[in-house]
């Protein structure tokens, strides 16, 4: 799964909104996420229509979170921008020419696609907008404790356990 840069924009202004005290707006966004205001609007927009920002009108009006920052998970806002989560995280035929896989009766690769699309899903399901506020050795954490079978050890890449 790759992460657009809209959706990457996306997160980083409802997280931006999740620790103003207040709501916020257009162009405080903008300014405090280095973005141009047209593009803060078009996103603004998005996130609104898929119920994870308001605006509130008037005087002191802005933008604010439809719902509590732990409420809101990396998914939602996501699938907000009209993306499906996981696209294209199944396999797809090796020759363009032949649209039926040659191992689409038994493919053991099908499987690990699977189960990869199923842990991505896990962690932008279990992940709150509240979750990524903390800092990241927190966040980092959260996830490894959440993802790793009791009793298994965290080891770093090219480490050996003896």
């Amino acid at each position: 799964m790759k992460i657009s840069k809209p959706e990457e924009q996306a997160m980083r202004l409802v997280m931006r909104m999740a620790t103003h005290a207040d709501q916020a707006t257009l162009g405080e966004l903008s300014a405090l996420e280095r973005l141009p205001e047209p593009t803060v609007a078009k996103l603004l927009g998005r996130l609104r229509q898929g119920g994870i920002v308001e605006v509130q009108r008037g005087r002191n009006g802005g933008y604010v979170l439809a719902l509590p920052p732990a409420e809101i998970t990396v998914a939602a806002v996501i699938r907000a921008l009209g993306r499906p989560l996981l696209e294209g995280a199944s396999c797809s035929p090796v020759d363009s020419l032949d649209p039926e896989c040659p191992h689409a009766a038994d493919c053991g690769l099908r499987s690990v696609w699977h189960q990869v699309s199923l842990r991505i899903r896990d962690v932008l399901e279990s992940t709150s907008v509240a979750d990524l506020t903390q800092k990241e050795s927190a966040v980092s954490a959260r996830l490894i404790e959440r993802l790793e079978p009791a009793g298994t050890p965290n080891v770093p890449q090219g480490a050996t356990t003896s």
